[in-house]
């Protein structure tokens, strides 16, 4: 029997083998790994391994993600007013008698701001107050009847007004046109004799020449020459007349005959206290118009009085005692402010809508003022870095606290 032989192996030899298999494990792990996460050493690609039961029994598990919603909005800005300043002025004209306002003064609504002086408004509403008094005695005597001898008076005149378009409607006999006639020869006559007694008071003769009658400065003679002249207008208006009664009536002529037949039957209702619902609805504009004179007049004086239109500060005073009305007084409401934002990125722009909750701190108080967001401007206000920047307004719930425009802070929108 053979016996076996054992070869010894130096110790630096032994230690050798050592390292080299223990790298030879190293290697073979960092292999197991790389197929584990799916990596190609070849290609450098990501894959998907196949599944290690023991490795996803050991592996511990990835945490979450957890993303939290945006629930507001903070943005630097500041008040303003939310109505631009307002001047009052008085409409009327007069001397300034009196200045009730300082400025910086706080007045109610319907406080007096100043005064003017208000003698000629006096005047003319007194003036009118009696123009609607005499009127309204005059309707009233429209509408009353009348004495028995103004009744018999319209009645009069009526018939006559029928009568005069009846002779119109028909047209001129011919015994109206002989005494037309007639009429225009006496005229002529009237004529003739008046020339011969102005060439007797004169001296004039066939043979005087037409200077001397021109210049004769004698009052006799002055007083002849206006007969003369009155004689010719006479005769002409004669002449026309003659020559008219032998035409035929216009419609213009028959209008304004039966014009004056109407006129005489509204003055005979009127005196028999029949008055017709068109004069009775005259009766009514004219009264209707004193009054609104009377009104305007009430109105004048008491606009001498400048009252404030709302409870505002006295921002100026453009008014001197003893001069003209001037511009007036210029308010300044702050009880209605606004809180206009200075970087309102566009990014939070599109997340706002009108009525959503906002919280106001204001730099100069130590407490919380609620609101409401109003609207966005469309109009951008500048850019800040790329991003566009937008103002949103947003109206205070009325705060008891005393705001002045200025004021600067910070609102917190509350989104939905």
């Amino acid at each position: 029997m053979k016996k076996l032989q054992v070869q010894t192996i130096p110790r630096p030899d032994r230690m050798r083998i050592i390292l080299a298999g223990v790298m030879s494990i190293a290697l073979l792990l960092a292999a197991c790994q790389d197929n584990t996460t799916g990596t190609n050493a070849a290609t450098g690609t990501t894959g998907q391994s196949r599944p290690n039961a023991a490795a996803n029994a050991t592996a511990a598990p990835l945490p979450t993600r957890v993303v939290t919603a945006e629930t507001s909005i903070t943005v630097d800005g500041g008040l303003t007013l939310a109505s631009p300043l307002v001047t009052v002025g008085f409409e009327g004209s007069g001397k300034v008698t009196a200045i009730y306002v300082v400025l910086g003064q706080t007045v109610k609504k319907g406080d007096v701001l100043a005064e003017i002086d208000g003698t000629t408004l006096t005047d003319v509403r007194q003036k009118a107050r009696e123009s609607l008094v005499l009127k309204q005695a005059q309707v009233d005597s429209s509408l009353a009847p009348s004495s028995p001898s103004s009744v018999a008076s319209a009645q009069a005149a009526l018939a006559s007004a029928y009568a005069t378009y009846n002779v119109a409607k028909q047209g001129n006999t011919a015994a109206t046109i002989d005494q037309a006639l007639i009429a225009w020869n006496q005229a002529k006559n009237s004529l003739y004799s008046s020339q011969l007694n102005r060439d007797q008071s004169c001296g004039f003769t066939a043979s005087t020449p037409q200077n001397e009658r021109i210049n004769n400065g004698s009052a006799k003679c002055k007083t002849a020459e206006l007969g003369v002249k009155n004689a010719e207008i006479s005769a002409q208006a004669a002449e026309q007349k003659y020559l008219d009664e032998q035409k035929s009536p216009t419609q213009n002529d028959l209008a304004k005959s039966w014009a004056n037949v109407l006129q005489a039957q509204a003055s005979l209702a009127s005196a028999q206290g029949k008055v017709s619902d068109a004069q009775k609805k005259v009766y009514e504009l004219q009264l209707a118009d004193t009054q609104l004179n009377v009104a305007r007049a009430e109105r004048d004086l008491a606009q001498a009085k400048l009252l404030s239109p709302c409870a505002c500060t006295v921002q100026s005073i453009d008014l001197t005692l003893g001069t003209g009305a001037g511009n007036g007084v210029t308010l300044l409401d702050t009880t209605q402010l606004q809180f206009h934002t200075s970087n309102l990125s566009e990014q939070d722009m599109v997340k706002l809508s009108a009525g959503q909750p906002v919280s106001i701190r204001l730099k100069a108080f130590d407490k919380v003022f609620a609101g409401k967001v109003n609207a966005v401007l469309p109009i951008s206000s500048g850019t800040q870095g790329t991003l566009a920047l937008y103002t949103a307004i947003i109206d205070l719930d009325q705060p008891n606290t005393p705001l002045l425009p200025g004021m600067t802070g910070q609102a917190e929108i509350h989104l939905p």
